[in-house]
């Protein structure tokens, strides 16, 4: 019974390798925990990046005294070259009118992968207060965001931005191919 108890007491007093195995029993929660920073912090860059190329897009569209339907087409161009990693999104610009009696209408709409805007689909929770007889531009990017790694709680996914912006030179801007 002796030297069960003076091996055991030199086993409890040993404490030669412990660095190594609390190294190799922390190192796969340190990776993990990396892996999942990287993927969350390229989520929120990729949601404001978004954001800011809706943002400049609305910018040109209210720039312009008149569009057409390959202008819009462009926007798209241009919105897939801003944002390189993300795949080929949809963008939509739509004209809205308030007429004198309060209703609210599409003027026109061109979406360049989905479908136009219609009157029934205006999302009025947004609109901002119009007086009669004005204009509005909606402009909407759809952008489709596939995370780096899936299991660490963000999926798939495609982020919408809708912005209301008045035309800038003139009350509306027309568009010739509609």
């Amino acid at each position: 019974m002796k030297v069960l108890r003076e091996i055991l007491s030199r086993f409890k007093d040993d404490d030669e390798g412990t660095v190594t195995v609390e190294f190799i029993i922390i190192l796969p929660v340190l990776i993990l925990w990396w892996i999942g920073s990287m993927v969350f912090f390229d989520a929120f860059e990729a949601r404001a990046g978004a954001a800011r190329v809706s943002h400049l897009l609305a910018d040109i569209v209210s720039r312009q005294n008149a569009t057409n339907n390959a202008e819009i087409d462009d926007l798209l161009t241009l919105q897939n070259k801003l944002l390189p990693r993300e795949p080929v999104g949809n963008v939509r610009v739509s004209e809205i009118y308030r007429d004198s009696s309060g209703d609210l209408s599409v003027n026109w709409s061109y979406s360049t992968g989905g479908s136009a805007l219609e009157t029934d689909d205006i999302p009025t929770s947004i609109l901002p207060t119009l007086l009669d007889e004005q204009y509005v531009m909606l402009i909407e990017t759809a952008v489709p965001y596939i995370p780096l790694a899936d299991w660490v709680g963000i999926e798939a996914q495609t982020w919408v931005n809708r912005i209301y912006i008045n035309a800038r030179f003139s009350a509306t801007i027309p568009n010739s191919d509609i």
